[in-house]
């Protein structure tokens, strides 16, 4: 039998194409849809699974963040807790005392990472287990800090999470203790007064099961602590430098626009003069970094390049020098040794003459003839410091990285 096809029929099947590719029901890609007149208890959001895992879990899909926060409350793992629906109608965020800030898939099913301030100059942390099928297993809350005007006034520990890995995160804890006699304190201006600062630090698991293990809490060194609080990039944000009998540089940086310039003696005046920049040193300046890894360990780039690579040491810097300190006076404070981490409130990392070859050239823009580095973090100017410098004399570079 044959078919005619006359107008009526090809416009037909034309509807019929179109309707199937729009249609949810008939449209296989589009059945994870949300409508926009869905509310917010019953929307769903395809939690993406950690990349470690990618390859060994299926996605979990999990409940709306409203149903998530109803069980984390409901709970009553912590207390002074003002729920969220029972703030005022003039509220534009019905959540606004606790977020969600992360979740991520595990073998067991989900972690969700919350706060909550409520208005109150404290914030707290919530770690949340849930299993696959949405259903809360375990609540890890803990009060991260206060804000406080002043370490004398005898300030609550402050608290902050690290995660190492998909189920592995570790508390750092910060301790401020005041030295002085209360009947001292009086007398004093509110910054004046005696503190020693303490570190600790608390590992803990989530296993199989989706229990939240916690460990037994550690004391770690200030340098360890500082670290902690470093991780991430940092990217160069300036540069000055010294070379020959009197010859200064400054490059400075405008948005990701480089500026190079400097100044020298010449007939008993000081001179400036300009320094071209081409595409190339540019993208250069704009690619060095450095990072301070999970494992505390940190790394200088320059863009894809690596230049140094430093192991973490909780105790001191790492120290390969060639001579005494003593021969170093300009860089080198006499003090330092391999189990001496702070100077002057300055954090040593490392100090070293002895390198490979020229692992420094691509990044000796300005003295040109560096065979030596040293790495620091400035406590007070909260910057790493990466100097350059001819080990025999003077010549040297300051690169300063700052955390955006």
């Amino acid at each position: 039998m044959i078919i005619r096809f006359n107008y009526r029929t090809r416009a037909f099947a034309c509807f019929f194409v179109v309707f199937c590719s729009l249609s949810p029901s008939w449209s296989a890609g589009n059945k994870n849809e949300k409508l926009s007149n869905e509310s917010p208890a019953k929307k769903r959001t395809i939690l993406i699974p950690s990349e470690a895992f990618t390859d060994t879990m299926t996605h979990v899909e999990m409940p709306g963040d409203s149903i998530l926060i109803a069980q984390i409350v409901s709970s009553k793992a912590f207390k002074d807790y003002k729920a969220p629906w029972n703030r005022s109608s003039t509220q534009n965020n019905p959540f606004h005392d606790l977020d969600i800030s992360s979740k991520k898939q595990i073998p067991s099913g989900f972690i969700v990472e919350s706060f909550w301030s409520g208005g109150a100059p404290c914030s707290h942390i919530q770690i949340s287990s849930f299993d696959k099928r949405g259903t809360l297993l375990q609540v890890l809350p803990f009060l991260a800090g206060c804000d406080c005007p002043s370490d004398c006034e005898g300030c609550e520990v402050r608290k902050s999470i690290q995660w190492s890995s998909p189920t592995r995160f570790y508390i750092k804890k910060k301790s401020v203790i005041v030295l002085n006699r209360s009947e001292e304190r009086t007398t004093l201006e509110i910054d004046d007064c005696e503190t020693k600062t303490s570190y600790a630090k608390t590992d803990c698991e989530i296993n199989t099961q989706g229990e939240i293990i916690i460990g037994q809490e550690k004391k770690i060194t200030r340098k360890e602590g500082l670290l902690i609080d470093l991780q991430g990039k940092h990217s160069l944000s300036s540069i000055n430098g010294f070379s020959g009998a009197n010859t200064l540089y400054d490059y400075t940086k405008t948005n990701d626009l480089w500026d190079a310039g400097g100044s020298s003696i010449h007939q008993a005046r000081r001179e400036p003069f300009n320094i071209p920049l081409d595409t190339k040193q540019q993208a250069l300046l704009n690619g060095l970094e450095i990072h301070v890894q999970k494992d505390l360990s940190i790394v200088v780039r320059a863009n894809d390049t690596l230049i140094l690579s430093i192991p973490f040491n909780p105790n001191g810097p790492l120290i390969n020098l060639s001579g005494n300190t003593e021969g170093y006076v300009l860089r080198v404070p006499d003090s330092l040794n391999s189990s001496t981490a702070f100077v002057n409130e300055v954090l040593y990392l490392a100090v070293v003459d002895v390198i490979k070859g020229n692992m420094l050239s691509p990044i000796d823009v300005v003295i040109g003839i560096s065979d030596a580095y040293k790495l620091t973090y400035n406590v007070l100017e909260r910057q790493f410091e990466l100097t350059l410098f001819y080990s025999n004399c003077c010549d040297n570079a300051i690169y300063l990285f700052n955390q955006y």
